[in-house]
């Protein structure tokens, strides 16, 4: 079933600014500038909220490298056979679209690092949760019509991301409330 869905995905604007789009957003400096780009904007124009949401973004993002690229991918999974993404299980059919990662593909960091910083953003500036979440949805798209996950991948990044905003949200009214 979730090949099905990917193949879909992947053969649905194959060959088109889709493949430029989701290649682009899909990129790690493309994510880095725009995540450093939208934390500095809030430290330097929001005197009120903004030093808050640096900080509980650079918190989500370690938790996020700490747990999933660290201990969940090095550690606990390094031990079970790794997930083949699926352009690499079905070369015949799916086509990589972007940087072709090669290790295993799940769970999507690209996924759980959107929703971690996403999840920050919208709990401080509640209006921008449309535009939060129709990235977040372009993201999911990206990553499965690219080839480099199923739909289980996704879904385990968008949880572990929330679960990263959600922690780097509370160690933030911690620290808040004891200055």
């Amino acid at each position: 079933m979730e090949y099905k869905i990917v193949l879909y995905l992947n053969q649905l604007g194959q060959g088109t600014f889709v493949d430029q789009l989701t290649a682009f957003i899909s990129l790690i400096p493309f994510l880095i500038v725009l995540w450093a780009l939208l934390s500095f904007l809030a430290l330097f124009i929001d005197r009120k909220k903004g030093r808050w949401v640096f900080l509980a973004v650079v918190l989500a993002l370690i938790l996020h490298f700490l747990i999933s690229e660290g201990l969940l991918k090095h550690a606990i999974l390094a031990f079970l056979p790794p997930r083949t993404r699926p352009w690499l299980a079905h070369p015949e059919e799916i086509v990589a679209i972007g940087k072709a990662f090669t290790d295993s593909s799940f769970p999507s960091s690209h996924m759980a690092s959107t929703l971690a910083v996403l999840t920050v953003f919208t709990y401080f500036y509640r209006k921008v949760w449309p535009a939060s979440l129709i990235f977040v949805l372009l993201m999911a798209f990206a990553r499965l019509h690219n080839g480099m996950h199923y739909p289980s991948d996704v879904l385990a990044g968008i949880i572990l991301g929330l679960l990263y905003g959600w922690a780097a949200l509370k160690i933030v009214r911690k620290i808040k409330k004891e200055t």
